[in-house]
């Protein structure tokens, strides 16, 4: 501890001048030595600055000089020195407290502040690194922003560069579009001028080709009409020569089978006399009969008459009419028989015969058109047509010869004779066919082809079997439309090879099978069983001399084979 005189107060002056020592009165020299013993004693040191920095004085004091001090010190400050030191060489067990506790204090302070420094430090590592990850999280962010907004710019960028190149493209089809039609339309002229060169060309060529070539064809032609009208004359010669041959091969198989059958009628004329049964040449000029009297007598006398023509005419539109509403239902038959035809007496007898003629038309022509297309049509047109046999005087006769007239001698059955049945021959073979049933046009050919006949023959035969079937429910009709009648017929047409051989012939067996074979078999039994026998072995084997049942033609193999399937079904109870 440094002691130190006081200073004395010096006067205030505006500038103030430092001295280099503060002697407080005392020798410098003395002085020094002192404190240096002092200090030597005590081991502290003071700084110069500090005497220096307390001893100033001002510029306009100044220091007297005292040449009267003595040079030996006084006894005050030897009093003082002496305190000083002694004071500088006690030693104070507070102060040495102290002063460990300073030291302590300090340690303490130092290693608490180490202490917090190091917390500090950890603190601010850590909030350094959570700083540095929030600070990469933001910034993995941004760069995700950064590139999607870059990555949107692209797009933009790319769609912006399609559009572009699009409108290039554009741009250059249009321009290569306007060039190329440029170029083609050149072209165009240059091949329209060379076209129409070539086709100069090509149309003087074709000229002078056409004009070698119809002076080719004319020679061509007229040799080929030369060998086609050698060919024809010469096919005509062999046609003429082959229908002559057939004929007169049918001629002599008809005249043969004729003479059989006229002896054989003639062995048995006694005995259908006494049974009253009549020959297929019978039937036919009976039908043949019939209907010249139902022309004669009926429809030419009325039409001739204007007032009965008037009536008939009526009547005639109302049959058509009421003919082509028949149906399935059987309530409906009964009631169309009292407004088809009038009864007997109500008009005069042309005309109720010239209506007959025109309901026995009307049934034959709904027959070859509907039966025809749909054969269970065949149901309520039969039951119609036995309700008008069955009421209706006259009817029987009528029909049957319309039936005549319209197919030929089919529903009798038998070959065409060679007369009339008033013994007129025939004109020519154009009658002949007529008879059969064939139309024909003005000039006399025939208007129809061979399948056509077949299919009217065949609706007609069936309305006809159909009407064969159904059991009468008051008295029995007249002969030609009776059941038995079926017997009639399969023993005619079985007994006509000259008939068996025709395709016609075949499916019209055909019919008479499907319609009626099943009842003719619980009716005659085993000698229908014989019958169908019979039918079959024509049917498998022939009919001799060569004779195929139906022909050698596609529908006559057709027919045959469906008579014997039809036999078969027969036979084994299927249906």
């Amino acid at each position: 501890m440094r002691f130190r005189a006081p200073r004395s107060l010096s006067p205030p002056s505006p500038q103030r001048k430092h001295r280099h020592s503060s002697t407080f009165g005392l020798n410098s020299s003395s002085e020094s030595d002192d404190e240096s013993d002092a200090d030597s004693d005590s081991g502290d040191s003071v700084p110069e600055s500090d005497s220096d920095s307390d001893s100033f004085c001002y510029a306009s004091e100044t220091i007297p000089s005292n040449p009267k001090q003595p040079s030996s010190r006084p006894s005050h400050v030897e009093d003082t020195i002496a305190a000083i030191r002694l004071r500088t060489r006690h030693h104070d067990p507070y102060e040495e407290w102290e002063r460990e506790m300073k030291k302590e204090s300090l340690r303490a302070a130092r290693k608490n502040y180490s202490d917090a420094q190091a917390n500090f430090h950890r603190y601010q590592s850590q909030r350094q690194l959570e700083e540095s990850r929030r600070l990469a999280a933001a910034f993995k962010q941004d760069e995700t922003q950064i590139l999607k907004a870059l990555d949107g710019w692209r797009l933009d960028q790319q769609a912006h560069e399609n559009h572009l190149r699009e409108m290039l493209n554009e741009r250059n089809e249009r321009l290569w579009g306007r060039i190329e039609a440029s170029i083609k339309l050149e072209q165009d002229k240059v091949q329209a001028r060379l076209d129409e060169e070539r086709r100069i060309k090509e149309e003087t060529e074709r000229k002078r080709r056409e004009q070698e070539e119809r002076k080719r064809q004319e020679e061509e032609r007229k040799r080929e009409e030369e060998q086609r009208r050698k060919w024809e004359e010469d096919e005509a010669k062999r046609k003429q020569e082959e229908e002559q041959r057939k004929l007169r091969e049918e001629k002599e198989a008809a005249a043969r089978e004729a003479k059989e059958r006229d002896e054989k009628l003639k062995s048995e004329a006694e005995n259908r006399k006494a049974a009253g049964m009549t020959t297929s040449e019978d039937d036919w000029e009976e039908a043949r009969k019939n209907l010249h009297i139902t022309k004669t007598q009926g429809t030419r006398f009325v039409k001739a008459n204007p007032s009965f023509k008037r009536i008939w005419n009526e009547g005639r539109r109302s049959i058509t009419a009421k003919i082509g509403q028949l149906t399935n239902d059987d309530t409906d038959y009964q009631p169309s028989v009292s407004i088809l035809l009038p009864q007997t007496g109500a008009v005069p007898p042309p005309i109720y015969t010239a209506l007959l003629s025109t309901l026995a038309k009307a049934l034959v022509l709904q027959a070859e058109t509907e039966i025809t297309a749909e054969k269970r049509s065949a149901i309520p047109l039969a039951q119609t047509t036995f309700n008008c046999l069955e009421q209706l005087e006259g009817f029987s006769e009528v029909l049957f010869a319309k039936m005549n007239q319209r197919i030929g001698p089919w529903v009798i059955p038998c070959p065409i004779p060679e007369k009339d049945f008033d013994g007129r021959a025939w004109k020519d073979d154009t009658e002949a066919r007529k008879m059969q049933g064939y139309r024909l046009g003005e000039d006399g050919a025939v208007v129809e082809t061979q399948n056509e006949y077949t299919d009217r023959v065949k609706g007609v035969m069936r309305l006809y079997f159909s009407v064969l079937k159904i059991v009468p429910r008051k008295a029995p009709l007249k002969k030609m439309f009776q059941l038995p009648r079926y017997w009639t017929w399969m023993a005619r047409m079985l007994g006509s090879r000259t008939l068996l051989a025709t395709p016609v012939g075949a499916e019209i067996l055909f019919i008479a099978l499907e319609v009626l074979g099943a009842d003719a078999l619980q009716i005659w039994g085993y000698q229908f069983v014989k019958m169908l026998h019979l039918i079959y072995d024509g049917a498998t084997d022939g009919l001799g001399d060569g004779k195929l049942l139906g022909g050698s033609s596609p529908d006559g193999i057709a027919a045959r084979a469906r008579v014997k399937l039809e036999v078969e079904s027969i036979m084994s109870g299927v249906r």
